[in-house]
């Protein structure tokens, strides 16, 4: 099970003479006409995890809704409706500047973006998410693994598509382990398998299990969050693995609080707000 040690280990020391960029950089890659918001649920869970800098690749239609919605992300946009060939050299320029790159949140799954996420998965060196529709890419890569660290984060339907393969909620944890374990050591990724049971595979082997959160965490949005949350602190140098130990941990952590405070009626933006508290609890 997750240890809170590895936690405080990695990010309760920060260098008092560290600069702006040293403490974590992270790209989102999000965001498309019929979803605007889920990107700035990523980029609000990076940015609260605490991460330095936050970076945010979305279509035109999405830039000032993203700019506007805080001063804290750097935002850039590329042409268009939704993430096709024509952002790549944007997306590459940024993801040469940080640490993690989360792709996914509010994409969505046509076939020209599924070949853009493709490219430039195939193309950056920084650690890379694949959350959501990007999560597809996975069947379309070349060649695996891939030169950077790399993480898909489905939750049950997400990954029964990925798969082929019938997976549901109801199925027996151990089994549910067997298939995450193998499926992570042979293409040499790390897995995060979302529900109420979470499931975390690492490449190398090593499984975790979280029990934290609550039903309130089917709100929309709360998935973008913890891919952002994850992206944060893989970029403050915890491993994929104990990142997304951590991520799904912490946010389990802020719904439980949440619940107590206004029952099931909370929102992704509440959950987001509620994790530098949380994680400051477990530091001290």
């Amino acid at each position: 099970m997750f240890k809170l040690s590895e936690l405080k280990k990695k990010i309760s020391k920060r260098d008092p003479l560290s600069h702006k960029g040293q403490n974590g950089r992270v790209l989102i890659v999000g965001g498309s006409i019929d979803y605007h918001g889920a990107a700035i649920f990523a980029a609000l869970g990076a940015l609260n995890s605490g991460v330095d800098l936050v970076y945010m690749a979305v279509p035109e239609c999405n830039f000032d809704v993203s700019r506007n919605y805080a001063p804290d992300f750097i935002v850039r946009k590329y042409p268009g409706e939704f993430l096709t060939s024509r952002a790549q050299e944007i997306v590459l320029a940024l993801a040469k500047k940080v640490d993690t790159v989360v792709f996914g949140p509010g994409l969505g799954d046509k076939p020209e973006t599924l070949r853009a996420i493709k490219y430039l998965v195939e193309h950056i060196d920084a650690q890379t998410i694949l959350d959501a529709s990007a999560i597809q890419v996975l069947d379309l890569l070349d060649k695996m693994p891939l030169k950077q660290p790399l993480v898909i984060t489905p939750h049950h339907g997400e990954f029964e598509k990925l798969t082929g393969k019938p997976f549901k909620i109801s199925d027996p944890k151990d089994h549910k382990i067997r298939i995450i374990r193998t499926l992570a050591n042979d293409l040499k990724i790390n897995i995060l398998l979302k529900g109420p049971l979470s499931i975390v595979a690492g490449d190398d082997g090593r499984v975790d299990q979280n029990e934290t959160g609550n039903a309130g965490m089917t709100v929309g949005g709360s998935g973008d969050v913890l891919a952002g949350l994850i992206g944060g602190l893989m970029g403050q140098g915890l491993s994929p693995f104990d990142a997304c130990s951590s991520g799904v941990f912490v946010l389990g952590r802020a719904a439980e609080k949440l619940y107590k405070l206004k029952g099931f009626a909370y929102t992704a933006s509440d959950l987001a707000a509620e994790i530098p508290f949380i994680v400051k609890d477990i530091l001290e």
